[in-house]
């Protein structure tokens, strides 16, 4: 078995996470949370970067290594562009896209982190960068790693306005590539959809190897805490009634949406609880959001005209069993239907990048002109 060490780092909107692989084992996983105190003081996400490089660092002391010990660092990747699916090799060019991001996300810190620790680790090292054996640092499916859509998806009705390819594309391959290996199949000869339930819900049709198409957090079924799509009539009147600021709306979409909006919370288990307890309005809620979301999986079917192999459930709400089960009821008559819960992050990042290491993969490179969308 193989003992590469690769350090994960995946940063979060309240956390970041770390962890050691040793070859496909995980040795040691931290979540460190950010207390609202620690982050009030960051006035954008990278102001962030020295605090959050800072924790990262903290981290592999605590593990007894240092950045030269490494054999390679594999980054969450965040909005950089129209970026493929896969491993992206972190270079200066990646590590300044992804500080400079127009999008805000947590993510785009991991690689400018990552860069930092491998320029540092190689000095030590007495190596260059582009040396075969230097430590390098990777990103492996990105925020925005759906490559290049082909027109017909990003279409929306108003010209002005084309659909964002940005989704849970890391653990729905992740997944994908798992449920694959169970079925015997090769990845690239599989179609499946896969249901991403978390505090956002995505749906995404994996094909090819890729994610062909989804159904966004933002234009499908409420979540916890997305509202989903709304009318857009009456959304933009509601914009413009004076009631509220733009980033007062923004945060009604994302973040005070969905079970927020309607129960004050969002954590299905308190819904869960609510119900047991005899409370009808949470039961409507919660039979509303398992409805839209098995209507959001069924439009996909359209995309390869009903030929889907299997449909996944993973995230978070995937441990609910009577979530998963009205699910499950809603949309089995379609395709077979698996559930791998949780999320699978830490392990997909280190997995993807200890292929490179294998030459089972090739790392893509990012060209400056694909930096923007």
């Amino acid at each position: 078995m193989s003992e590469e060490i690769i350090l994960v780092i995946n940063p979060g909107s309240t956390s970041t996470k770390t962890a050691i692989f040793r070859g496909n084992h995980q040795e040691d996983m931290r979540e460190i949370l950010h207390s609202g105190e620690e982050l009030k003081k960051f006035h954008s996400i990278t102001e962030q970067l020295d605090f959050r490089k800072r924790v990262v660092m903290e981290y592999l002391k605590d593990q007894k290594l240092s950045p030269e010990d490494l054999d390679a660092i594999a980054c969450r990747g965040g909005v950089v562009g129209q970026l493929e699916s896969g491993a992206y090799l972190i270079d200066e060019t990646f590590a300044n896209a992804s500080y400079h991001a127009v999008i805000p996300h947590p993510a785009n810190l991991a690689p400018v982190i990552g860069y930092g620790i491998a320029v540092q680790a190689n000095e030590k090292k007495g190596k260059k960068m582009e040396d075969p054996d230097a430590v390098k640092a990777y990103v492996y499916d990105p925020v925005c790693g759906c490559g290049v859509p082909e027109e017909i998806y990003t279409l929306t009705g108003i010209p002005e306005v084309k659909k964002p390819f940005l989704t849970h594309v890391l653990n729905s391959r992740a997944v994908s590539i798992e449920q694959a290996r169970r079925d015997g199949k090769s990845f690239k000869d599989v179609i499946y959809i896969v249901a991403h339930l978390g505090g956002g819900i995505t749906v995404n049709l994996v094909k090819d190897g890729r994610i062909l198409d989804f159904v966004g957090d933002d234009e499908g079924g409420f979540s916890p805490e997305r509202s989903g799509g709304l009318p857009v009539r009456p959304l933009v009147s509601l914009c413009y009634s004076g009631k509220y600021t733009e980033r007062e709306m923004q945060k009604r979409l994302k973040g005070k949406g969905g079970l927020v909006a309607y129960l004050g919370f969002n954590d299905l288990r308190d819904v869960q609880k609510r119900i047991e307890e005899g409370d009808s309005h949470a039961k409507l809620v919660f039979d509303a959001m398992v409805l839209q979301t098995a209507k959001d999986i069924a439009s996909l079917t359209a995309v390869t005209c009903g030929k889907v192999d299997k449909i996944i459930f993973t995230g978070g709400m995937a441990y609910s069993q009577s979530f998963t089960q009205e699910l499950r009821r809603r949309v089995e008559f379609l395709a077979p239907v698996s559930v791998i819960a949780g999320t699978y992050e830490m392990e997909a990042l280190a997995g993807g990048i200890l292929r490179v290491l294998h030459g089972e993969e090739k790392p893509h490179l990012l060209m400056r002109e694909k930096v923007s969308f």
